[in-house]
């Protein structure tokens, strides 16, 4: 690498929202994946020509020497920031301060530092911790939730139980940290799919997180859950307005005390959907609703994507 480059691990993973934001490589990889776990997820491929990326985090002076490097490529303007890869929230805290921290200083307009963070990794940090990196500027963790019913998790080897999740949701929240959520409609497949969708809704309800996204489940090839649909352990949700059906119900279920900014406009989601829960709720199952009348209006299967 030159002086003058920032260090990346290709392919880096970012949340959609994201797209406008420096990357900071602060780790690379992911803990799960490195654990074999989410048989879902495009981090955990088998038999592919190009091997995946192995997890470690990168030693705190050279992530420094990025924001410095950063600072001097794209000038003092930058307001967003977001920590690679798929967990940053694993770095210890005293590490992870001082590599936020050295964002605000390399960049005074500097409005959010984001990251991905697992479940267990926000519960293994003590509310003080969590509050002192909140005050130092990351201000927005992105969790995924994936699902709300603990056997869709044990299903795709999530490695994480429904009430850890919660907790990890209320504790960043409680942290005065904002939290976005994520979760994948069809991760139940045909079998478990009604009570995918109710209990998603159910444990937004209880996390009552700052921004949910709901994405659509699309096979990566190569993964665990590949191969579970070619030997017939697992039946997609193949029918686009089942999909929608799914999202109702989710929608339905979710009843939070406080607003949630509510997207659904992922490129895999056959039907874009934005709004507020609870104001537009009603709002949005129409939309739903109209469309599951309406087919035409949802994107056609060559038009998505990951």
């Amino acid at each position: 690498m030159r002086q003058t480059e920032m260090y990346y691990a290709e392919p880096v993973y970012r949340p959609p929202s994201e797209h406008a934001s420096l990357l900071i490589q602060a780790s690379v990889g992911c803990s799960a994946a490195a654990a074999g776990r989410c048989h879902f997820c495009n981090s955990n491929v088998f038999n592919q020509t190009v091997p995946q990326k192995k997890f470690r985090i990168r030693p705190t002076e050279e992530i420094l020497e990025d924001i410095v490097r950063g600072r001097k490529l794209y000038g003092p303007q930058v307001e967003k920031i977001f920590l690679l890869d798929s967990n940053a929230m694993v770095i210890k805290s005293r590490e992870l301060l001082k590599i936020v921290r050295q964002c605000y200083e390399m960049f005074p307009h500097l409005k959010q530092v984001s990251c991905y963070a697992c479940s267990d990794d926000i519960i293994r940090k003590d509310p003080a911790e969590l509050t002192e990196l909140r005050q130092a500027g990351l201000n927005l963790v992105f969790i995924g939730l994936e699902s709300g019913d603990q056997q869709v998790l044990d299903l795709m080897n999530k490695g994480a139980t429904v009430e850890n999740q919660i907790r990890a949701v209320i504790k960043a929240n409680d942290a005065g940290m904002r939290t976005s959520v994520s979760v994948i409609l069809g991760l139940g497949g045909k079998k478990l799919s009604e009570q995918h969708a109710i209990n998603t809704g159910k444990v937004i309800t209880a996390m009552n997180p700052s921004y949910l996204a709901a994405l659509t489940l699309m096979v990566v090839p190569g993964t665990v859950l590949d191969y579970m649909v070619k030997e017939r352990t697992f039946e997609l949700v193949t029918d686009p307005l089942d999909v929608l059906q799914e999202l109702h119900l989710l929608i339905t279920n979710i009843e939070t005390s406080w607003p949630v900014v509510f997207r659904a406009n992922h490129a895999s989601n056959y039907l874009s959907l934005r709004g507020n829960l609870p104001e537009h709720k009603e709002q949005m199952l129409g939309s739903i609703s109209n469309a599951i009348q309406n087919p035409a209006r949802l994107k056609s299967e060559y038009l998505r994507g990951l």
